[in-house]
């Protein structure tokens, strides 16, 4: 929920009173700011659809491995890039859908009082 007006009148005052308190600390914040929104995340948060829509691939390629044994590798190779492939397109699409929180000045905390 985003703050009301006032409130975000009081948290401008507030963070402009910080940078002028302290400029280099500022200009630090302002740089995370920036540069967390361009670095990729250590994971890839899933959802419980992409996780779900990797049984039905994992059945594919093991069902085409199990029914036809003379499959050459190359074959089961491009298949299984196909396949796989298909799936991270999906994963980061649907995971693409869940927005980052903003990082907070205070500390996480979205118990802010004014």
């Amino acid at each position: 929920m985003p703050p009301s007006p006032r409130g975000q009148k009081a948290l401008a005052a507030i963070e402009q009173e910080f940078a002028q308190q302290d400029p280099d600390l500022a200009a630090t914040f302002q740089g995370a700011r920036a540069r967390s929104r361009t670095v990729m995340p250590f994971w890839l948060p899933l959802s419980w659809t992409a996780v779900a829509a990797l049984v039905p691939v994992l059945a594919v390629l093991v069902g085409v491995h199990a029914l036809v044994a003379g499959l050459p590798p190359l074959l089961t190779g491009v298949l299984t890039v196909v396949l796989a492939g298909g799936w991270v397109v999906f994963a980061a699409r649907t995971g693409a859908s869940r927005t980052a929180p903003a990082p907070s000045p205070t500390g996480g905390s979205t118990d802010v009082r004014v």
